[in-house]
């Protein structure tokens, strides 16, 4: 009892010492938002005087109007990201298909507002249950 009663404590010594600090969750640089402002319009300036222009001639060319700028470019293009990552998954559609996925077909699959990260996820699901299945059934078996 007096180990319960020391580890009721210790958990509300500990819960009551820690506490969020929210203080500059929403504080903002005046500063480096104008001037990321000023950097986006001179660059579609650029990009009005010259209408035929690409990422790729802007690099080529002119490569100093988006050098402080954080832009993806590849040969594919800026828009051809077809790659899927942990970032995107959508965990409600991988827990219906990884835990019942006959229901998530209907409510994933079949369900036309949901869009192709959610299909994805429960793919994965899906494919997690399988896998994990096939790998513990020759346990559950030999009992």
């Amino acid at each position: 009892m007096k180990k319960l009663l020391l580890a009721v404590a210790a958990c509300f010594v500990i819960a009551s010492s820690s506490y969020a600090n929210n203080a500059d969750l929403f504080e903002l640089n005046e500063e480096k938002i104008n001037a990321e402002f000023t950097e986006l319009n001179e660059l579609e300036a650029y990009v009005s005087m010259n209408e035929n222009v690409t990422i790729h001639n802007i690099y080529q060319e002119n490569a100093g109007l988006v050098a402080g700028m954080n832009l993806s470019y590849g040969p594919e293009g800026m828009m051809g990201h077809n790659r899927f990552s942990l970032d995107e998954m959508e965990w409600g559609s991988f827990a219906w298909g990884f835990c019942c996925w006959p229901i998530g077909i209907f409510t994933v699959l079949l369900n036309n507002d949901k869009g192709s990260n959610h299909k994805i996820s429960f793919f994965i699901g899906l494919g997690t249950s399988v896998l994990l299945g096939a790998l513990s059934s020759p346990a559950y078996i030999s009992y």
